[in-house]
């Protein structure tokens, strides 16, 4: 699947921000897209505020996934960016590794830390979010979800650089398992939010604040 970054009018960094040294990359859920809310929402904000910001379409067999995340990571820094990355549910999970794996400051949204038992029931021709299109989630996906984890861990390694958003209300994950798993990190808590964190632009402040610590 081509990157679909021109879903949201983006190619790569938004028009504007190229050779800004410091940059978003955001990964998103699992049947969502670049297309989402939030998305469209954080690209606005840092677009306002000179980020550059790289939001690829991550729906693919996860190793191709976690490939692609790292590759924009790299062609971003290839740039002379500083890159933090953002991720939502699944993404989060993606983006754990990320910064673990480059030590990269991390934005975990609702993160997913243990994909695998939630994709091993969503077998089958699934409809991406708000959109038309499909997605074949396959039996393998689950073990190779697993094996990414054991690869590189979805915990970054360095929480003082780490903001995680997370909603009490979550009616997917349990909010609690993330937050045990995340000590260390700043965390902020939406009370009664859903999994979509439907408040999530009150957070948007914060998290383009982690961008810019030092």
């Amino acid at each position: 699947m081509t990157n679909e970054l021109s879903e949201i009018g983006m190619s790569g960094p938004i028009p504007g921000t190229a050779g800004k040294k410091k940059g978003f990359l955001y990964l998103h859920g699992f049947l969502s897209s670049p297309a989402s809310a939030k998305c469209r929402e954080l690209a606005e904000a840092a677009r306002a505020a000179g980020f550059a910001f790289v939001a690829p379409d991550l729906n693919l067999a996860p190793a191709k996934a976690a490939d692609l995340a790292e590759a924009q990571v790299r062609a971003m820094e290839s740039e002379g960016l500083e890159v933090t990355v953002v991720g939502s549910s699944l993404g989060g999970f993606y983006a754990g590794r990320l910064a673990r794996r480059f030590g990269l400051r991390a934005v975990l949204l609702n993160p997913c830390l243990n994909p695998w038992a939630i994709v091993s029931r969503e077998t089958g021709l699934r409809t991406i979010y708000g959109t038309d299109r499909t997605l074949l989630v396959e039996e393998h996906f689950a073990d190779e979800l697993l094996a990414l984890a054991e690869e590189t861990p979805p915990v970054p390694a360095d929480l003082t650089r780490t903001l995680a958003v997370l909603s009490t209300a979550d009616e997917v994950l349990d909010w609690k398992d993330a937050y045990g798993k995340l000590k260390g990190a700043e965390i902020l808590l939406s009370d009664g939010d859903n999994h979509r964190l439907e408040r999530f632009a009150d957070f948007i402040p914060a998290i383009l604040s982690v961008a810019t610590e030092g």
